[in-house]
């Protein structure tokens, strides 16, 4: 009887997911995690672990991070794989980054990605760096921007998981650990271009272009070239929905800014806000509401009252 009940509210849980009503997912998520006991990992092992991971959701986007900080433990214990973990590994990393729990988040990270077999140097010299910068411009030296739209889809597991976690450490480290950062993105366009591509590839490119941008490269034109890339290889991987906060915040923010008007990037940042307030991606949905907001008053002259009445 109690795990009918169970399975019911998880199916509640994740339609409320779908439907972008997530206070009420956490309701029911949690609702059918408390029936369950300590044998459900044995006689209902499915059901256990899908409700733990859809309440990992439900209480990342919600803000509940307390919660989800001290209900990881039991799933972590008792999951039969590591792959069963990397689900809510990958919402409490998310976690660790919203409470601006950096070191903790990126440490985290390392650790999940040295076991998916994706090594990443953390002891940044002149010597790694230019060695990591020389391996990828190999790598996509005569590549047309077809041929790297062309290229065939990630479809090894690990691989796919390690880009997810690239994702989030490249993020914290930007604020944490600048030096760290670009290895991070180049690692990206690297298993890109050797395992193939995947939705994360498209913030991949993008973020080289940021890097071609700015010094000491100053390409602004290769760095347009990889915005053009990553937007249209988001719309080939049917990912909009997933992508754009993400992808504008990056693009918009940092890459186009240097050729085009800063107007033309306005409603952009605002489209992304609504897209990532809908779909929980909240970290990347702030990023663009801030940059929004930056642009409309230092490089726009916005008057503060119609600013104000935008964001609201």
């Amino acid at each position: 009887q109690k795990y009918e009940v169970s399975q019911l509210n998880l199916e509640a849980g994740e339609k409320a997911l779908t439907a972008s009503t997530f206070h009420s997912a956490a309701k029911y998520l949690l609702t059918g995690l408390s029936l369950l006991g300590p044998e459900s990992w044995e006689v209902k092992y499915n059901l256990t672990i899908r409700l733990y991971d859809a309440a990992s959701e439900a209480l990342f986007v919600t803000g509940d991070f307390s919660r989800l900080s001290t209900m990881i433990d039991e799933p972590l214990m008792n999951a039969r794989s590591f792959e069963d973990k990397l689900f809510i590994l990958n919402n409490f990393v998310r976690a660790l980054a919203a409470a601006s729990r950096f070191e903790e988040g990126i440490a985290k990270c390392m650790s999940i990605l040295s076991q998916l077999g994706e090594v990443i140097p953390t002891d940044i010299t002149a010597a790694v760096y230019v060695d990591e910068v020389a391996h990828v411009k190999q790598l996509l030296h005569g590549k047309s921007r077809q041929e790297l739209l062309s290229l065939p889809m990630m479809s090894k597991t690990q691989k796919l998981a390690a880009m997810q976690f690239l994702t989030h450490a490249l993020t914290m480290t930007s604020i944490a650990k600048p030096l760290l950062m670009p290895i991070i993105g180049l690692r990206m366009v690297k298993m890109s271009i050797e395992y193939g591509i995947c939705n994360m590839s498209a913030f991949a490119f993008a973020c080289y272009g940021v890097f071609l941008v700015c010094e000491p490269s100053c390409d602004v034109e290769g760095g347009h070239v990889m915005g053009r890339v990553a937007t249209e290889m988001t719309e080939q991987l049917g990912a909009v929905v997933e992508m754009t906060p993400r992808l504008y915040a990056t693009v918009y923010g940092f890459i186009n800014i240097w050729k085009d008007p800063w107007q033309a990037g306005q409603n952009k940042h605002l489209e992304a806000y609504e897209s990532g307030a809908t779909t929980g991606d909240m970290e990347y949905a702030t990023i663009n509401l801030y940059q929004y907001t930056n642009t409309a008053i230092y490089g726009c002259g916005e008057k503060l009252e119609s600013l104000s009445q935008n964001i609201q």
